[in-house]
């Protein structure tokens, strides 16, 4: 990036516009993917589940070694997708056998869940050089992206095979490594003072023991919530929908987060933002119940429409949350704990809810992960209403 561009938001944006519809494209369109070759609900479930286990191991290693100096986070990043690039080429032009593609697929899943927090801290970085970042408006950009590509997609897959995904996520991962790789960042977000990228994961969590009631909390929230974004395919198939109808869901949620965040990003810096993100986890929860509830595919377009005061604010709330409980140096771990959190709730969502949705069918196995979405919520609250306190207090 030219030295004389001051102001980072742009690229940045183009960064996490990038990185989501990429994630749109994988996971978003796995179950249809997937079930075009011939896979069950549970074997799908079992492939996404041994990708989200990949993931949490590997988050908190890949968060130490891209906190450490010397280390370019863009550069580290891209050098994580070339893999990626080359799997998906591969997919798309080979002629597979489950088993091989079950473990490509694994992997690329892996790699794209594993890069979320490096990537949700990379504007730190461009920060760290003295150019200002809009973190709500890139990441509304993101979803903006998501919104976009699941539309796309949405209504190619009424003419085209699924087959195609593979080369459309490979193209929008090989332009990512490139913006990447174009960019210029300094080595390691939030190297200030001697600990030189903050203390271990256990150190703070010993030293902000809310912030386990938090990781605990959004480990729930995000079980309910990857269940319903991983099988909403077979949510709208129970209520008399189509596959068409998947890519017009998944739009009408993602549209919503653009002005979500960027309204966030006003109330924080009032100072205000824990406390909506506090207020949003309770739209999250009757979020999840609505679709429980709704009876036919109209009623569920307007129940994503809630997503604008609920999921939408997960992502800078918690960059909110992250900065008032933890200094900046351990800013990068705790955004990989969190998304640590996240990804072993989507693990648990994926292996039981396949296996439910085999077992009971779609509307029980929906129905039980309401309940772990009313503890997470729970857990929330109290963890949020501390961090409301000290926002008070300093």
């Amino acid at each position: 990036m030219p030295q004389r561009i001051r102001n980072a938001t742009p690229y940045y944006a183009l960064i996490q516009g990038l990185y989501w519809a990429i994630f749109c494209l994988m996971v978003g369109f796995a179950s249809v993917f997937l079930l075009d070759r011939g896979f069950t609900n549970g074997q799908i479930g079992l492939i996404l589940g041994l990708s989200y286990l990949l993931s949490a191991i590997l988050q908190p290693v890949v968060g130490s070694m891209f906190s450490r100096q010397g280390v370019r986070l863009n550069i580290a990043i891209a050098c994580a997708y070339i893999p990626v690039a080359a799997l998906s080429l591969a997919v798309l032009t080979l002629p597979l056998g489950r088993v091989p593609l079950a473990a490509m697929l694994a992997i690329m899943f892996t790699v794209q869940s594993m890069m979320q927090p490096s990537v949700n801290a990379l504007h730190q970085n461009f920060e760290a050089l003295g150019r200002p970042v809009n973190f709500g408006l890139a990441r509304g950009v993101g979803s903006a992206a998501y919104a976009l590509s699941s539309f796309a997609m949405g209504r190619l897959l009424t003419r085209l095979s699924p087959s195609i995904l593979p080369g459309a996520y490979g193209a929008a991962v090989a332009a990512l490594i490139l913006a990447l790789f174009l960019a210029r960042v300094p080595s390691s977000a939030g190297q200030t003072g001697p600990e030189k990228g903050g203390a271990s994961y256990a150190e703070i969590l010993r030293r902000q023991p809310s912030l386990a009631l938090f990781l605990v909390g959004v480990g729930c929230m995000f079980l309910t919530y990857s269940f319903i974004d991983n099988f909403l395919v077979q949510i709208i198939l129970s209520i008399g929908g189509s596959s068409g109808d998947l890519g017009t869901a998944i739009t009408l949620s993602a549209m919503t987060e653009l002005p979500a965040m960027l309204l966030f990003a006003r109330f924080s810096r009032r100072g205000k933002g824990v406390r909506l993100f506090m207020i949003s986890i309770w739209f999250w929860l009757a979020k999840d119940v609505l679709t429980l509830l709704a009876p036919n595919p109209r009623v569920l377009y307007a129940v994503q429409l809630l997503n604008f005061a609920s999921c939408a604010v997960y992502v800078p709330g918690m960059m909110d949350y992250m900065r008032h409980v933890l200094p900046q140096s351990q800013l990068l771990r705790g955004v990989t704990l969190a998304g640590t959190a996240t990804t072993l709730g989507s693990l648990l969502a994926t292996i039981l809810g396949g296996w439910l949705m085999d077992a009971v069918g779609v509307r029980t196995a929906l129905l039980v992960v309401q309940f772990f979405a009313g503890f997470g919520t729970l857990l929330l609250t109290l963890a949020l209403s501390r961090a409301v306190k000290l926002v008070k207090t300093t």
